[in-house]
């Protein structure tokens, strides 16, 4: 599974996984459900409220929106590894391109929680030397994500001994 960008054109991103749309699906359900409740308790309850009731439902339709856009975030969010650095896509309406030095990188941390851990997924976060180059790449099969900090670990400690 690929991914392509117009910032970096010619260039084909190795997809994260598909199982990552599942777990932000889970976080959307985990603030969408407690609200719709009290919708419908406020509904019911205080009918004569309308303010209370089109708020609400207003707060459940931007879940619903962040939701989606987030889920859909998913299929353009992709990393590209090259001789010299390590890119970095994502993002449907607001595109960016992190592009991260192996000579730059500090610290690679794999990380997961119970959810990601459900599917067998792992986010893997770099830091660099600068405060505004870190990159994340979030939702990597779990032997992909251990492959990726071995790696960035290795060419992180050989490029910087060229320093």
């Amino acid at each position: 599974m690929t991914v392509a960008t117009p910032l970096a054109p010619g260039i084909t991103f190795t997809r994260i996984s598909t199982d990552h749309a599942k777990v932000r699906a889970l976080v959307g359900a985990f603030w969408f459900v407690p609200v719709a409740v009290i919708l419908i308790i406020a509904a019911v309850a205080w009918s004569s409220l309308l303010w209370l009731i089109i708020s609400l439902a207003a707060v459940l339709v931007l879940i619903l929106s962040v939701t989606a856009v987030k889920v859909r975030a998913v299929y353009y969010t992709g990393y590209h590894e090259t001789d010299e650095e390590l890119l970095v896509c994502r993002g449907i309406m607001f595109r960016r391109l992190d592009v991260v030095p192996y000579g730059r990188m500090q610290e690679v941390k794999v990380e997961d929680g119970p959810l990601l851990r459900g599917y067998g997924l792992a986010s893997i976060t770099m830091e660099t030397a600068s405060a505004t180059a870190d990159a994340k790449i979030p939702g990597v099969p779990r032997a992909e994500a251990d492959r990726l900090r071995r790696r960035l670990t290795e060419l992180g400690t050989t490029k910087m001994e060229g320093l």
